[in-house]
């Protein structure tokens, strides 16, 4: 049963009244003596109380989009890995025909999926593609398309993009309406440590998360499918924790993107693996680099957040703020909704046309 199917919340929610009327008919029919029957009767509170907190968790979690199966929630690293440490202390040298060798299979709603080794990063994990109706039709056989990056929050996975988030059908859905352009949508694995944040930076001596997010991926991508080879014609775009990293990650590698959407996102580093060094969190600053920089890269940003989750507002404020020539870059603002996947999937459809319109030069 899946992790965030709606046949498992329906099955947590029944549980708990079942459980409780369960209590109610036995609790002065437990056999035994008095403290037997104490300890009886306090067994069943806390096994209520344990129904309706599962039943709650698993809504946050569908809610947030934080953990998309039962390997992710275990902590079962088993598609992200790092290669043994060579002389550089980033890993042993791989050869760059590994990543030609990764095997996409087709899984749910047509996302294809491999595990890849990143020839740059050393980074071995998994990789979600989805590719437009289009791609497979006769009259685009010799069409290159645009790329979407798509980051998860801390703690999440790629596959969140697909399931709580519906990146897939919402884009196929605008396509069909002639609202945005083909694209292809690409979902790497961010959290390359599974617990632990690794705050989508190269780090010293360990994982080296934005090589893999700016460098291996797109590379593996271009390798495998007809996707645009300048960065006039990729975009990363994230939520929460994942809208930081696709700003981090675009100013780390404009080579690579031109355009970037931050869903409530935030400007300074969090991931303790960051934030002890002082210089690596100032070059993991999205807003301190803009600032810095004399000559700013060629990137362009719609920032968007709610005012019921006014930091993320606040954020891309001062983010947009300090670009010195903003262009086409945007703010989106809602007035209602937390810091969720709710919030993230209303703002969904105004992110993907105005990535058209930057990436595949659609006018809407």
């Amino acid at each position: 049963m899946s992790l965030t199917g709606t046949a498992l919340f329906v099955l947590s929610i029944l549980v708990v009244p079942v459980v409780m009327v369960g209590m109610l008919v036995a609790w002065n029919r437990l056999p035994g003596p008095p403290a037997v029957r104490l300890a009886g009767r306090l067994g069943m509170v806390l096994l209520s109380q344990a129904a309706a907190v599962l039943a709650v968790l698993i809504w946050v979690n569908n809610t947030y989009g934080l953990y998309e199966s039962w390997s992710d929630l275990m902590g079962d690293n088993g598609q992200v890995q790092l290669n043994a440490a060579g002389p550089d202390g980033h890993g042993a040298p791989v050869d760059p025909a590994v990543e030609k060798q990764a095997v996409f299979t087709t899984g749910q709603d047509g996302v294809l999926r491999t595990t890849a080794t990143g020839a740059r990063s050393h980074i071995t994990g998994t990789v979600l593609v989805w590719l437009p109706p289009q791609y497979s039709l006769p009259a685009y056989k010799h069409t290159r398309f645009p790329v979407i990056e798509l980051l998860p929050g801390y703690p999440g996975s790629p596959g969140a993009w697909f399931g709580a988030m519906g990146v897939g059908r919402e884009m196929a859905a605008l396509i069909a309406e002639h609202q945005v352009s083909p694209m292809i949508l690409v979902a790497p694995k961010m959290n390359v440590l599974g617990r632990v944040d690794p705050g989508c930076a190269d780090l010293p001596h360990g994982a080296m998360t934005s090589t893999w997010l700016g460098t291996d991926v797109p590379d593996l991508v271009r390798q495998h499918f007809r996707a645009e080879a300048g960065a006039r014609h990729w975009a990363t775009m994230g939520y929460s924790a994942g809208a930081y990293c696709a700003v981090n990650t675009a100013l780390h590698h404009p080579g690579t993107f031109h355009a970037v959407v931050s869903l409530s996102g935030y400007n300074a580093p969090e991931a303790s693996l960051v934030t002890r060094d002082p210089a690596l969190t100032r070059a993991n600053n999205p807003y301190l680099e803009l600032r810095g920089a004399k000559h700013q890269p060629n990137v362009v940003l719609l920032m968007a957040g709610s005012y019921q989750d006014s930091d993320t507002v606040y954020a891309a404020k001062a983010l947009l703020g300090a670009l010195h020539h903003p262009g086409t870059s945007r703010l989106l603002t809602i007035r209602r909704g937390g810091h969720n996947t709710q919030v993230w999937r209303e703002m969904l459809p105004t992110a993907l046309g105005w990535l058209s319109q930057q990436v595949a030069g659609t006018h809407i």
